[in-house]
């Protein structure tokens, strides 16, 4: 088998996971079809950037698309092009679905789930009485929606009784930590420093909100949530200025990601392994990977053990913390 791939990426810059997938991706597809070019762009958070990107590829001849899109909404215009392309081109909503078009399969990590894990671990940790403030990711990224939702699903019941009170909520464009450190510094402000507990949607805003956090001596007293795993993340677990992350398996995904592609290369149809997913244009044939929740207890049996950071690379600047924690 022979011929191009197109593997058009959000930002590179929002995540360190996504050289991971890249680069596990890659791995798993030529393993499974040697001759296969795979081309990669990064949008730079801009969905126009990705629409040419898209554009651009199905020019040079690709024979399919993966697509972790900018704008869930807006990249339905990819799945439109690929599909009116001649011949057809099958589009692989990776990590973050496409609404309002038909993709021909999606493969993602339970995100409902992922913020039922951040949300529960806020439950068991605030007490009764507690004042949370919520940093959601990208208004613009389904997955936000979805991470927003689980934890919400846990805490909604006790903010609603009064057991906690909610006192301050916000997406976050791009998932940009800068613009996430000004929203905690901006609640901090806000409620005087009454603060019990941060629901920060990943590891990045979460790194960037200690930042807000330390200004005001609170760093390390109230639980901070987070996700992906990301050496800073775990970093700041260590530290003790963070509380958990939630570990999402890349290479499962990625590995699931070149089997939907190689499918489609042998011109046959993905079925999926999970029910379908609506995008509001059908139920599309989807893939989810389970996600596990990461502290400082299990962080050798999870990231460390799979592979997914070095020790080198952990404990880089923090020998005493992992020392300290048994690593």
């Amino acid at each position: 088998m022979t011929g191009k791939v197109g593997f058009l990426f959000s930002d590179f810059t929002t995540s360190q996971r996504w050289k991971f997938d890249e680069s596990y991706f890659k791995k798993a597809l030529h393993k499974l079809d040697p001759a296969i070019t795979v081309i990669v762009t990064d949008a730079h958070a801009a969905q126009t950037n990705q629409q040419n990107q898209a554009k651009s590829d199905l020019t040079r001849g690709v024979k399919a698309l993966i697509d972790v899109p900018v704008d869930s909404g807006q990249a339905a215009a990819i799945v439109r092009a690929a599909h009116a392309n001649k011949p057809r081109v099958p589009v692989l909503a990776y990590d973050r679905l496409i609404t309002g078009a038909f993709e021909d399969a999606y493969a993602s990590f339970n995100g409902f789930n992922v913020g039922v894990q951040q949300g529960t671990f806020i439950k068991n940790h605030v007490a009764k009485g507690g004042t949370i403030i919520e940093i959601a990711g990208a208004d613009t990224d389904n997955n936000a929606h979805l991470f927003h939702a689980g934890a919400r699903s846990v805490l909604d019941p006790l903010i609603n009784s009064g057991y906690y009170k909610l006192g301050y909520f916000k997406f976050t464009p791009n998932w940009d930590g800068a613009t996430a450190q000004q929203e905690c510094a901006s609640a901090l402000n806000t409620l005087k420093n009454k603060v019990n507990g941060v629901l920060v949607a990943n590891d990045n805003m979460a790194d960037y909100c200690i930042t807000a956090l330390k200004a005001q001596g609170l760093a390390g007293k109230i639980p901070v949530t987070g996700q992906d795993a990301q050496v800073s993340g775990l970093q700041q677990i260590l530290l003790g200025n963070q509380s958990m992350t939630v570990y999402k398996p890349i290479k499962h995904l990625a590995d699931a990601a070149a089997k939907i592609v190689d499918t489609w290369l042998h011109h046959k149809v993905y079925k999926g392994n999970s029910a379908k997913t609506q995008t509001g244009a059908g139920g599309t044939p989807t893939f989810l990977a389970p996600v596990i929740t990461v502290t400082k207890a299990n962080m050798k049996a999870t990231v460390l053990k799979d592979g997914y950071v070095t020790r080198a690379d952990l404990c880089k600047g923090i020998e005493s913390a992992c020392k300290a924690a048994g690593i």
